[in-house]
């Protein structure tokens, strides 16, 4: 009785795979490498004339010329103004002067600050006329309230103006003491 009611699965059969396979002709190897190089040309032809087309457009147009790089220089005499009140050094000298031709420095206080212990900085003043004055500011605590009227000599102390001589004699004075 109970063999009447138990319903059996039976397993489906396998499915049979690659029951129709061809075998492949040289032929038919011959036209799909046709397909496939045709394909190629066609999509490199494709490529060229997109390339083209961006041509026309001024895609690549010259816009931006990377800088030629040369050797780079550094100057350990001369700085630029906007550095006098952030030097390294504890306490220092700058000297603004007219630098532009050998002739318009003055030699004899040059010579006098080489042979200082102090360090001595150089600033000048023909590249640097936005900071000319008739009035010169001896409080200056910032590079933007600087002002210069002749060559000048500035000793700065942790980052502040300690000593502040305007003319050359006074400048000579002021090193030969």
């Amino acid at each position: 009785m109970a063999k009447n009611k138990m319903q059996i699965k039976y397993k489906t059969q396998k499915r049979v795979r690659n029951k129709d396979k061809k075998e492949e002709t040289t032929v038919d190897t011959i036209k799909s490498f046709g397909y496939t190089l045709l394909g190629v040309f066609v999509f490199m032809g494709v490529c060229y004339l997109m390339v083209l087309g961006m041509k026309s457009l001024g895609v690549f147009e010259a816009g931006y010329t990377a800088p030629v790089k040369g050797d780079t220089e550094f100057d350990y005499e001369f700085i630029p103004i906007g550095t006098v009140f952030n030097r390294s050094d504890k306490n220092y000298y700058v000297l603004f002067d007219n630098y532009e031709s050998d002739f318009t420095s003055d030699p004899y206080i040059n010579s006098l600050l080489e042979d200082e212990t102090i360090p001595v900085y150089k600033v000048d003043m023909s590249k640097n006329t936005k900071y000319k004055s008739e009035n010169a500011n001896t409080k200056a605590k910032n590079v933007n309230e600087l002002k210069i009227n002749d060559i000048t000599l500035i000793k700065i102390t942790n980052g502040k103006i300690s000593s502040y001589i305007i003319g050359r004699e006074s400048i000579e004075e002021y090193l030969n003491k």
